[in-house]
């Protein structure tokens, strides 16, 4: 069985991480979210969540999909064939009010 998050459409971003002295900083260049860690994956997780929160304020005020578009970032619906990125590190689902 798919979890909720499956099923949602969802978009692919990047995931840039680096070590700042005793943490890990991470960043999502194409929302401008960045987040931070004890470890890599704690960076990611709370980067994941971050983005979470970023799109589901978005989406609350009516802009998502106006912020979506204007940085050429692509909505891929489960039922679209079409190429996926090559490169991806997170999926981030997408309220379904996009």
């Amino acid at each position: 069985m798919s979890s909720s998050r499956e099923q949602k459409p969802y978009i692919e971003l990047s995931v840039w991480i680096r070590k700042e002295n005793n943490q890990y900083s991470s960043w999502c260049p194409e929302l401008d979210v960045a987040s931070c860690g004890d470890s890599i994956e704690e960076a990611c997780e709370n980067l994941h969540d971050a983005v979470d929160l970023y799109l589901d304020t978005l989406a609350e005020e009516g802009e998502l999909s106006t912020i979506l578009q204007e940085r050429d970032i692509k909505v891929i619906r489960h039922d679209e064939p079409g190429e996926r990125p090559i490169l991806s590190s997170l999926r981030a689902g997408v309220p379904t009010s996009a």
